[in-house]
């Protein structure tokens, strides 16, 4: 594991804090399931974009000239 120290405005950080009181978890918790979640999403998403730009034509629209 690796300790990330992170800053965040006061209005996030109270959001975080009361989120983390509704759900029953901790800040810590809460973080690093937004971290993971971010992680998750994004790589799949790029993965999805290099896929397409590897294996997909595209259209290409070209200007008529009148």
């Amino acid at each position: 594991m690796h300790t990330l120290a992170v800053t965040l405005s006061t209005d996030l950080k109270d959001r975080l804090d009361a989120l983390a009181v509704e759900t029953g978890q901790s800040v810590e918790t809460c973080l690093r399931l937004a971290v993971f979640e971010f992680v998750e999403t994004w790589e799949r998403h790029l993965s999805d974009v290099h896929q397409i730009d590897e294996h997909e034509a595209r259209a290409v629209l070209k200007a008529v000239n009148e």
